[in-house]
């Protein structure tokens, strides 16, 4: 018991002790890609990222996505999108819906999309109840179900996306009035679950 506990401290040092090197290389990173050091900006970058810094493994990805200073390669955006969403990045779990939604980068898949969808959903990411709404409304990965697409609208909207009452209007006309009510309450429960931004 007392070795697992030393070596569980002793890793937690380590760790605390990694930190600041993590982050002095995203910071070199940032300043290198200012100074138009595209090659230094990538390694300090890569170096972070690999070492577990979120914000480089995102800052990859979207590098990767675009072409940002590097070549567009969609395989390692997915990459790096995914390893920042496994660690909790809202953003990156959005992205990395959107790569399986469209089929960028991996091969596409509906329930992947959903499944990242809702984790960003679920941190408060307008853009991610938007794209749940979508594919309840469309079917995509899913039933069809314009209470559920409505429900996401609602909350999106709660959330101060504008595609969100968009998007209500647009769905609303498929639906009776019972079913409108049965949206909002879904939506009244969600928001009474989760902490909106």
């Amino acid at each position: 018991m007392r070795n697992t506990q030393l070596i569980t401290i002793a890793g937690y040092l380590l760790t605390l002790l990694a930190l600041p090197a993590v982050a002095r290389d995203f910071e070199d990173g940032q300043k290198f890609f200012a100074s138009k050091d595209y090659v230094r900006a990538v390694e300090s970058l890569t170096k972070s990222a690999e070492q577990g810094n979120i914000k480089a493994q995102l800052q990859l990805g979207i590098r990767n996505f675009i072409g940002l200073s590097m070549p567009q390669n969609y395989q390692q955006a997915v990459f790096w999108y995914h390893k920042a969403a496994e660690q909790g990045s809202s953003s990156a779990q959005l992205q990395l819906g959107g790569m399986y939604d469209d089929g960028m980068g991996i091969e596409q898949d509906y329930q992947q999309a959903l499944t990242w969808y809702l984790k960003a959903a679920e941190q408060g990411n307008a853009v991610a109840q938007i794209k749940l709404g979508n594919m309840y409304t469309n079917g995509n990965g899913v039933i069809q179900d314009y209470i559920e697409a409505d429900k996401w609208f609602i909350i999106a909207d709660a959330s101060g996306h504008s595609g969100g009452n968009k998007n209500r209007k647009l769905v609303e006309k498929h639906m009776t009035p019972e079913q409108v009510n049965e949206a909002k309450k879904r939506a009244g429960d969600w928001t009474s679950e989760h902490k909106l931004p």
